[in-house]
């Protein structure tokens, strides 16, 4: 009779390796990540606001406030709206959010690597929830710091933006460990994704190619401001955060929706009507008021292109839907997620520059995403239906049955003989 302690202990299956169930303490370095994901980027943005604070001779603003202006730029980032005398400012450097997104990923990508090389689980759902609730509250906790007479940064917005920016940052970081995706899930979301990745692609080639074109435009405002060398620096470093930012606006163009420069602005390749500007010299690039060629219109095939192309790539690489209803609606809902995500980035990319005219500044977010959905969506099904046309003109085939004799010819045989012969 065998006792308990006479049992083998079991081992683990061939070509997998035993790994703890996570506990409270795993999940607790993820604060640490969150706050050395803040502080990667906090921390040099209020030294350039120093640095630009001591270079500037008129200045008379305390070191207290000028601290204060890079967290507001920093809570600008991650889509909050910082309220200001007069008015309010809620147009997001999207570089510096680009710069916040890497900063969240290297820090949870870091906290992922300790886990793995200590052969402890990587759970998915909770390291993301805990990381993204971390940054959120961060984020409000920078809110309530830097609040002042001068500029006070909303703190709800603050809130979910930073929990938008650290989730999304943290979720690229542990996608790797993420459970398995429903092929439907997978088929919707891979063309969406390769689809808003290609619109904003074409959106930051035209902002190239408008800078170019506006380059005498631009380096005439940047004379004129005569900033100096450190504050010409600072300055090209500032606008270059806001190309992003630009690249949306293009996208939005590109879309035919187009974005606003002020109350009553527009433009969109229909045209182009503005008024006074600000003093910022990549805005010279803007197009020249008036009407737009008639070709211009040409633009807004491209997001349906984009489309089409997204959903005909990863159709060819993995088509994991079956069903003619079912590949349309699965196109119609990767246009539904690309747009969702344009409108995102609109919103973000959007908002008051101060008060007055300049209360309205950006694409509208809701607009722009929705025809942004429809165009893709549009493009998708095309896709699906030409697909499909395809296939089935290439599988018609006509049998023909040759006789005996016309057969073995072609295969240099005698043919047989008939009976008679």
């Amino acid at each position: 009779m065998s006792t308990p302690t006479d049992r083998p202990a079991a081992r683990p299956a061939p070509g997998r390796s035993r790994r703890a169930r996570p506990a409270a303490s795993d999940l607790a370095p993820l604060f640490s990540a969150a706050v050395r994901a803040v502080l990667t980027v906090l921390v040099p943005l209020v030294a350039l606001c120093v640095v630009g604070w001591i270079a500037s001779v008129r200045s008379t603003s305390s070191l207290a406030a000028v601290a204060r202006v890079g967290a507001d730029l920093w809570l600008l980032a991650h889509g909050s709206t910082v309220a200001i005398v007069g008015g309010s400012v809620g147009i997001a450097p999207l570089g510096l959010t680009l710069l916040a997104v890497l900063s969240a990923r290297r820090a949870v990508r870091m906290w992922r690597r300790d886990q793995v090389e200590s052969e402890r689980e990587v759970p998915f759902g909770r390291a993301l929830g805990v990381f993204t609730a971390c940054y959120g509250v961060l984020a409000l906790l920078i809110a309530l710091v830097s609040r002042s007479g001068v500029g006070a940064a909303g703190l709800v917005s603050s809130l979910l933006g930073g929990c938008l920016v650290g989730g999304t940052g943290a979720l690229v970081a542990l996608w790797p460990h993420r459970p398995p995706v429903p092929a439907f899930a997978a088929a919707v979301g891979r063309p969406a994704l390769t689809a808003g990745l290609v619109l904003l692609g074409v959106g930051a080639l035209g902002t190239a190619l408008a800078l170019v074109h506006g380059r005498a435009d631009v380096l005439a405002l940047h004379q004129a401001l005569d900033p100096g060398v450190l504050g010409g620096a600072l300055l090209t470093l500032g606008q270059a955060l806001l190309v992003p930012t630009f690249a949306v606006w293009a996208t939005a163009w590109t879309s035919g929706t187009g974005f606003a420069v002020g109350t009553g602005t527009s433009v969109a390749p229909g045209g182009t009507s503005l008024e006074v500007l600000p003093t910022l010299p990549v805005l010279g690039a803007l197009p020249a008021p008036g009407p737009t060629p008639g070709l211009a219109w040409a633009a807004v095939a491209v997001p349906v292109l984009v489309g089409a192309g997204a959903w005909w790539l990863h159709a060819r690489r993995a088509p994991a839907v079956a069903g003619l209803l079912r590949r349309c609606g699965a196109a119609l809902l990767a246009g539904l997620a690309a747009g969702a995500g344009v409108a995102v980035l609109a919103a973000f990319a959007s908002g008051p520059l101060g008060h007055g005219r300049m209360s309205q500044v950006g694409p509208d977010a809701l607009l722009t995403g929705a025809v942004v959905a429809g165009e893709v969506a549009a493009g998708a099904v095309l896709a699906v239906l030409l697909t499909r046309a395809w296939r089935a003109w290439r599988g018609t085939r006509l049998v023909v049955t040759l006789p005996d004799t016309v057969a073995a010819r072609r295969r240099g045989e005698e043919p047989p003989k008939l009976l008679g012969e």
